[in-house]
């Protein structure tokens, strides 16, 4: 008798993408802090997830690479989420639109806006590769 054979879960998303305000105490600076995270959690190695920012403010934009994974330079193992953190100062209260990229195979076009009070998504697509959480 042979025993069934146990599939991992499919994933909706294989990212998520955290937006939060923050402040830097030594620059006393406000950002925008922009957190990468697998929905995957790796058991050997904690990955570190490839993205290339490419941000215009003045038109409004910010764009978003996302490569794939690297491989950890200490070997010392250890589980969790691949993660990768930007973070964008000089930033101005108003609409930005937020392009995110997954290399040669998808791309996402959000609307954020951004007050004093706090960051709104307000326009995202149909249908996305990652889950945008502010």
């Amino acid at each position: 008798m042979r025993t069934k054979q146990v599939r991992p879960e499919k994933l909706k998303y294989e990212y998520e993408l955290h937006i939060r305000k923050g402040r830097d105490n030594v620059q006393e600076k406000d950002y925008i802090l922009f957190t990468f995270i697998t929905t995957k959690v790796f058991r050997s190695f904690i990955y570190r997830i490839n993205v290339t920012p490419k941000i215009d403010l003045d038109n409004k934009m910010i764009e978003f690479l996302i490569e794939g994974l690297s491989a950890p330079v200490i070997s010392i193992a250890k589980s969790g989420n691949a993660v990768y953190e930007y973070k964008l100062f000089d930033y101005k209260n108003t609409e930005y639109c937020l392009k995110l990229v997954k290399l040669d195979v998808d791309k996402n076009l959000f609307k954020i806006k951004i007050t004093k009070a706090g960051i709104k998504i307000t326009k995202q697509p149909a249908k996305k590769f990652l889950k945008v959480e502010v």
